[in-house]
């Protein structure tokens, strides 16, 4: 496995090669590319950045002696070239350890012994969204909406890459009711930046 991570302000681009040549592009948590390549390949996609989309392309090369660099361009324009692609898979999130016990500890309904294992992933991995998920189901269990809303809307902030459990998981019911729940998800779904994103096209 081959792995490297382009870090571009709140963009973050993750590419993955594994022993089939199979290539992945993962933007902020979510898949927006897969091809197979030997002798390397273009993985075009948009990304939306500061109230607009922005098109980037990442290509794989393979050179002379074997080894394989990466070239990301922004709108056309190079940005990181000959990037060497390193033998290695992607490290484990400081956090995991602590965010894999709190799982633990939420799916026993052991709530309360839950949250300190989340808040100390968060304190490891400020941008783990899933650490901020749970930690907004373990308050939603508690009926805590002021604390389950604030760890709902880091979690959405970071890029939490399914949005849509958090109109579906059963943890997070007591917050779904809440009388400021649509209001809510009005202000921080991806809906409204959809809506956003069309107006600016017109």
């Amino acid at each position: 496995m081959q792995y490297h991570k382009f870090t571009l302000g709140k963009t973050i681009i993750e590419f993955h090669n594994n022993w089939l040549g199979e290539e992945t592009v993962i933007v902020n948590g979510k898949q927006v590319s897969k091809k197979s390549s030997i002798m390397g390949i273009t993985h075009p996609f948009e990304v939306y950045e500061k109230g607009m989309d922005v098109m980037y392309e990442l290509t794989s090369e393979m050179l002379n002696d074997g080894s394989v660099v990466l070239h990301l361009r922004r709108n056309g324009k190079l940005i990181e070239g000959n990037v060497p692609l390193k033998y290695g898979s992607k490290p484990k999130p400081p956090g995991l350890k602590a965010k894999k016990e709190g799982i633990t500890k939420l799916n026993a309904f052991a709530v309360e012994e839950a949250i300190p294992f989340f808040e100390e992933a968060i304190s490891k991995d400020k941008n783990d969204a899933e650490a901020y998920f749970h930690l907004a189901c373990a308050y939603s269990i508690l009926e805590k909406p002021a604390e389950g809303f604030e760890a709902l809307k880091e979690a959405l902030k970071i890029g939490l890459p399914n949005r849509e459990a958090i109109l579906d998981h059963d943890m997070l019911a007591f917050l779904r009711m809440h009388d400021d729940f649509e209001a809510f998800w009005e202000k921080h779904s991806e809906k409204k930046k959809e809506k956003k994103k069309k107006s600016e096209k017109k």
